[in-house]
């Protein structure tokens, strides 16, 4: 499968040895998805959840194919496995400037965010 910048999937994490699915925000596919099969994500978390600093509201959850109200909790990134991720959505308007900001902050880059 192809993936791209801010599809959201929903990926498998090991709770109590069983895998549960959760989704997630791909922000990086490209090169490391064709060279390596990864992606790097940022964890997709139930709005109702305590806030963090940079977290960022999901406006449209139906079509980042979630069925709660959630956010991307920016200060949680990781690398997973392409061939475990399925598609599930995409973050679409405005939150995908706000999530290549809060990155950009967190990670001490400066110049432009991740293209929307």
């Amino acid at each position: 499968m192809v993936f791209k910048r801010w599809d959201v999937v929903k990926i498998p994490f090991a709770v109590a040895g069983a895998p549960e699915f959760r989704p997630a925000l791909v922000i990086v596919a490209g090169d490391i998805l064709r060279q390596h099969a990864l992606l790097w994500v940022l964890m997709i978390t139930s709005a109702r959840n305590s806030g963090w600093p940079g977290d960022v509201e999901i406006a449209d959850t139906i079509a980042a194919g979630l069925g709660v109200p959630s956010v991307v909790r920016t200060a949680k990134m990781m690398t997973v496995e392409a061939g475990k991720a399925e598609l599930i959505g995409a973050l679409i308007g405005a939150q995908r400037k706000e999530v290549g900001e809060r990155v950009f902050a967190a990670m001490g880059l400066t110049g432009a965010p991740l293209p929307a």
